[in-house]
């Protein structure tokens, strides 16, 4: 004699199954909302210039060359203080487009007046260039766009020792952020075919978000090993209701040789909408 099944035995059995086959997705799909609510949280908690309505800039640029000098001016005076003269005779001028693109100009009172002269200058031309492209292209995720990816982009975001450890690709490299459960970003590596680099930076905050106050940096050159680590402090101030950098103090060194410069940024010009 067969048994009849009773439904009130297979009936749970059945919902339960349901039950499961629902509840699996969901949790996946919850889980993934609630990493993009973190995300746009992230991307909230920091102060963006493009949010704010900035399109373009341009200000001066003059360097402490007393502080560059210190070294000369304390062997030979007489000598430096010719220098000096010289030096401050350059004209530094930055300029931020819409496209993010920075470039840097400059004009010399007096032009040089020997080929020597000329080619010192060229060096000074190429290393301001170069301090001030690499500390833009580093405080521009930060203070110009975002230092993380879109919300709903491709990325892996995980909690490791109680912070959140955010992985993603932006063209050939690897990125891997690590962030406090408050959002605040404590360490940034960068793994690309070019260079690889980790990045310390420090905020301060304000009613609009966080600000780059600084940070501290290593890069190492992929091809040619090159190393540069950076100790970069900055202030800001408001020009037209932007925050924008006032004074920038570096130091560091390039293959391990140390430098130090400062950086004023003044008679600011704003394009907005």
């Amino acid at each position: 004699m067969r048994i009849p099944i009773r439904p009130r035995l297979w009936m749970p059995l059945l919902l339960g199954c349901s039950i499961l086959n629902i509840a699996l997705p969901l949790a996946r799909g919850a889980d993934l909302a609630g990493k993009r609510e973190i995300i746009k949280k992230a991307r909230a908690a920091y102060y963006s210039l493009r949010s704010h309505g900035l399109d373009e800039f341009e200000a001066s640029v003059q360097p402490n060359w007393r502080l560059v000098l210190k070294d000369q001016l304390a062997q030979d005076p007489a000598g430096a203080a010719e220098g000096l003269k010289m030096l401050n005779g350059i004209h530094f001028q930055v300029s931020l487009g819409r496209d993010g693109a920075v470039k840097i100009t400059h004009h010399e009172d007096v032009a040089p007046t020997n080929p020597k002269a000329a080619e010192g200058f060229q060096q000074i031309f190429s290393g301001m260039e170069q301090a001030m492209s690499g500390f833009f292209d580093s405080w521009s995720p930060f203070m110009l766009t975002s230092p993380f990816p879109e919300a709903t982009g491709e990325y892996t975001l995980e909690e490791v020792n109680h912070q959140y450890l955010l992985s993603y690709k932006d063209g050939p490299a690897a990125i891997a952020t690590t962030m406090s459960q408050d959002l605040v970003i404590t360490e940034i590596k960068v793994d690309s075919p070019q260079f690889k680099s980790v990045l310390k930076p420090q905020f301060s905050k304000s009613a609009q978000g966080l600000l780059l106050a600084g940070y501290e940096a290593n890069y190492q050159g992929a091809a040619d090993g090159q190393s540069v680590t950076l100790n970069v402090r900055v202030e800001n101030q408001p020009v037209n209701g932007f925050q924008l950098p006032h004074k920038l103090n570096l130091d560091g060194s390039y293959q391990g040789t140390p430098f130090q410069m400062e950086l004023a940024f003044s008679d600011y010009q704003v394009k907005s909408h």
